[in-house]
């Protein structure tokens, strides 16, 4: 409870602060009174840190944070009624000259007054609250308790019974491997095995130091149980007490080493460090120092158990091992060894299935199926079994020894901070099994308030922070990771059913997911709702939403009841639905003054009513796909993510005019250049934030290098796929116009993928050609395609990029040959040639490094090369000693033409394909 108080107090400080800071405020003259809200909330927050620490024990305190929960609420949106009025003059003065004049003539007295009323209405509450705290035997308090300080202790041995163990031994064995391989360029090498809470890492680690190839291969196997409690003295104590059966009497770190120096000279040892927590390098430093210092015989190495990736990082671990969870088949062995041991129930094909079914729930995870296989074997009557398959045992875990949840909830409290905690939370409003997507799940975060950039430091923007908490909850084994490509890293993440669970514990009630519509009755407690309607099932007990929801995901397959909804929630931060028969979205939704996440893309909703203008705290906006905007949609000055799809069947036919005034735009999809007003290329100027994927259409409306170059597309870094393209209905256009404008749309160095569609001009743009041939512009491009290039008579030099890993020419028709100039390099050729010839005899003998082209590209497609007649080797100047390897990555090859004969081609090793060129076959040429 006191966290997600402390989440309430820290969204309404990252509010009020630059409310205060406004000058709206010092003219309405409300300054003062936010001045006097915010160190009231700063000390409520301390009295918070003192709550949470008594609130286990006293239900006076309990009922206190209940309290003061709601309190925050209603400041909260208090200060959203402020911020939004900020909002709505700055969008009205845009075309106005003095701010002043403005605010005293256009803004109702009534307002300010009622305004400045509620902000006094609830700095009168904090002081009650305040007031109750004292009588409570509640004071400010500074942060005593760190996640260090609630974890348990869980010892760990070396020692395992094979017997409970099912499904490890491949794993085992591959582990095994890597600790015996010599095939490690540093001493003492870690091998790290990574993986959830109770997902097996410690019985792995035993089953492998049981494995008689490890017992044989190493001198000396040492057990330390390193948990949170990373303390050098104490490690090596623990070591020298693994070796000698008792404790040093010295806790001296340099006697300690000799001690264990003595021990282990001239051995090859295995030191297994069993549950590591710490992240910070500089501890793991100075403990793998006093390691290197004990000495010991080569080959000797360190193979660690940890939940987080971030901790192998950190150890610099040469292997990792992630742990797989048990398959079916497995799961059901270990259940069925413990629930129907000797001594339990007895087994019948009733209560197999009644465990079968409770063992989905377990997801495979071995902790979990020894907790429900463990009280299971104590019930006998199938009655009991089906009571345990209803009940939420799942939660009440937390108070079995070793349970599940309490392993899982301590990873947890092992999180970083509060708002980090809160972001785990809130993932509660997916369904179970649900694909998240990194990027929603981060907007989500944003609009309630869990991150900002206040919380970056000024230097990181809230998506960047958000970021940074999601790779967090996925190096705790919190978040399973899910899709990911070579340009974005991970797109989508899974929770497991268990860790919902948790998410929904540690939410204290103010996450609440129903089933088939069933709402409790005015629980105000609830303010973030999923309503999941199955066909058929309507939403019962509507007047029980609580009135103060900030969160609503509706899911059904009927929309009938979701205006009803919306009605009654007016204070909603996040809006998400997923029914496809919802087709508009009513007018109503302009009064949402609240909204900041509003996700409709699947719905069938293709148009957006006028009065969504009026939502200025939107920052995400996501639709299936429109066919045009509303007017005045520039109103919407917050909004940095704009998310749909193109109208079926190719051209983009929505317009964006006066795109270029949403200045914090971090996502938009396309844009399709006009000669309308607004429409022109240069509204993209203003938008310096745009990251990620960006299509450009119509740039047959672009007259000019500098028309082009005003979109400042070499400025953009965080734009990581660019696609430009021309309409085809033009031929008869000026060559060195369309040349030029090429030339100004010149992308930023770092981008990863670029298309180019087509282009009429008959070469291509300086900043994809290495300028003389030594610099190479785009060395981060993984991904290129070219297609309908019907002028060029070239292909560019592409050999030089070290990242391409897919290249894509079509219909290229105008290139007959493609020549040596492909490969990229040959300069670099002559200049060895040139150096090589005026080397002493001695030195020019030596063999020169091979010149690697096209280093790793994987995927190589031709398609519809109509007049190509010719390919050339990449050759090697006859006076350079230099030799070439060709494509020695490459995998798939599809073939431009539809005639084998016209190439006298062999199949490539390892390449899918049906022919290959002369030259790309060709590893090296010399």
């Amino acid at each position: 409870m006191a966290d997600t108080v402390l989440s309430f107090v820290g969204v309404i400080l990252d509010k009020i602060l630059p409310l205060a800071a406004d000058e709206i405020s010092r003219v309405w003259g409300v300054e003062k009174d936010l001045q006097k809200l915010a160190k009231k909330v700063e000390m409520m927050e301390a009295l918070i840190f003192d709550a949470k620490c008594k609130q286990s024990t006293s239900k006076a305190v309990q009922l206190w944070l209940k309290r003061l929960r709601s309190i925050a609420r209603d400041a909260e949106i208090v200060l959203d009624d402020f911020g939004y009025e900020v909002l709505r003059q700055k969008v009205e003065n845009r075309k106005r000259d003095k701010v002043r004049n403005f605010f005293s003539s256009s803004n109702p007295i009534s307002f300010r007054t009622e305004m400045a009323n509620k902000i006094k209405n609830v700095s009168a509450s904090l002081e009650e609250a305040y007031r109750e705290a004292n009588q409570i035997g509640l004071h400010p308090a500074q942060i005593r308790m760190t996640s260090a300080d609630q974890k348990e202790d869980r010892s760990t041995d070396p020692f395992v019974d094979e017997s409970q163990t099912v499904g490890r031994g491949v794993e085992a064995s591959q582990v095994v491997s890597m600790l015996i391989s010599s095939d490690y360029k540093k001493d003492l090498p870690v091998i790290s095995i990574v993986g959830m809470g109770g997902q097996g890492k410690t019985t792995l680690a035993q089953l492998v130091l049981k494995n008689e190839c490890v017992a044989k291969h190493f001198d000396k196997t040492i057990w330390v149980c390193v948990s949170d409690d990373f303390k050098v003295e104490r490690l090596l104590n623990e070591m020298l007490q693994s070796l000698e059966g008792k404790s040093a009497e010295t806790t001296n770190t340099e006697a300690l080493v000799r001690k264990l120096q003595e021990n282990l000279k001239g051995k090859n040892y295995l030191l297994v460090l069993d549950d590591i927590w710490n992240e910070n390098r500089e501890k793991w430093d100075g403990m793998r120092g006093r390691l290197l210092a004990i000495g010991g015989a080569p080959g000797s190495k360190i193979l660690a158990t940890t939940r987080s990736d971030e901790v192998a990082t950190a150890m610099q671990a040469s292997r990792l091992h992630h742990l797989d969870i048990l398959s079916d088949d497995h799961s059901w062995m270990l259940f069925e060894k413990l629930a129907f041991a000797d001594g339990g129930a007895r087994k019948t094909q009733y209560l197999a299935d009644i465990g079968r079914r409770i063992l989905k729930k377990c997801g495979g995870v071995p902790l979990a199926i020894k907790v429900i296989g463990g009280l299971l074997y104590s019930k006998k009557d199938g009655s009991e079994w089906l009571k345990l398959e209803k009940s939420e045992i799942w939660n009440e875990s937390t108070n079995t020894e070793g349970g599940v949840m309490s392993v899982l909830k301590l990873s947890y409290e092992n999180l970083p901070s509060l708002s980090v905690k809160q972001c785990f939370a809130s993932c509660s409003i997916f369904p179970k099994d649900a694909d998240m997507r990194k990027e929603s799940l981060i907007q989500i975060w944003m609009a309630q308030g869990l991150i900002n950039d206040a919380k970056g430091g000024g230097h990181l923007q809230m998506e960047d922070i958000g970021s940074d908490c999601f790779n967090v909850l996925l190096r705790s084994s919190l978040l399973q990771a899910g899709y990911k490509n070579s340009i974005n890293g991970i797109r989508s993440c899974r929770m497991h059913d268990l860790v919902h669970d948790l998410s929904l514990r540690v939410s204290n009630n103010c996450f609440l997911n129903t089933e088939n519509g069933m709402v409790v009755s005015h629980n105000d407690e609830v303010v973030h709702l999923t309503v999941v309607l199955s066909r058929g099932k309507m939403l019962k007990n509507i007047e029980g939403i609580p009135p103060n929801l900030q969160t609503l995901y509706y899911i059904g397959d009927d929309g009938i009841m979701l205006e009803d909804i919306l009605e009654s929630s007016k204070y909603l931060s996040v809006l998400k639905v997923d029914c496809r028969a919802v087709t508009h979205l009513p007018n109503a939704v302009g009064d949402m003054k609240h909204l900041r996440h509003l996700d409709i893309s699947r719905t069938g909703i293709t148009a957006l009513p006028d009065s969504i203008t009026k939502l200025y705290n939107l920052m995400t906006l996501k639709v299936s796909r429109l066919e045009e905007i509303p007017k005045k949609f520039s109103n919407l000055i917050n909004l940095r993510h704009l998310e749909f799809s193109m109208v079926f069947g190719g051209w983009p036919r929505c317009l964006f005019p006066g795109i270029g005034q949403l200045a914090n735009l971090r996502t938009l999809p396309y844009f399709m250049v006009s000669q309308d007003k607004g429409c022109q290329l240069e509204e993209l100027e203003h938008l310096r934030n745009l990251q990620g994927e960006l299509e450009i259409f119509g740039l047959e409306n672009v007259s000019s290098f500098e028309s082009a170059a005003k979109a400042k597309l070499s400025e953009k870094s965080s734009i990581q796929s660019l696609t430009l393209e021309w309409d085809d209905t033009n031929e008869d256009c000026d060559d060195d116009n369309i040349n030029s404008v090429m030339e100004g749309l010149q992308p930023h160095p770092d981008l990863k993928s670029l298309a180019i569609n087509g282009f009429k001009g008959s070469r291509f743009p300086s900043w994809m050609v290495a300028k003389d041939h030594v610099t190479v512009l785009l060395r981060n491009l993984v991904h290129l395609r070219l297609e309908k290039l019907g002028k060029c008579e070239q292909v560019p030099s592409l050999g030089d990029l070290p990242c391409l890993e897919s290249l894509a020419m079509v219909s290229l028709h105008n290139v007959k040959r493609i020549g040596a100039e492909f490969y990229g390099l040959l300069t670099h050729l002559d200049i060895n040639a040139r150096s090589s010839a005026s080397c002493s005899s001695s030195t020019s003998s030596r063999e020169a490094k091979p010149v690697t082209l096209f280093p790793k590209l994987q995927h190589f497609r031709l398609r519809n090369m109509k007049r190509l007649e010719e390919w050339s080797d990449a050759m090697v100047p006859s006076n350079s000693s230099s030799s070439i390897k060709v494509f020695p990555s490459l995998r798939y090859l599809e073939p431009m033409f539809s005639e084998p004969d016209r190439i006298a081609t062999r199949p490539r090793s390892g390449v899918r394909g049906q022919w290959v060129r002369p030259g790309v076959d060709r590893g090296r040429t010399g």
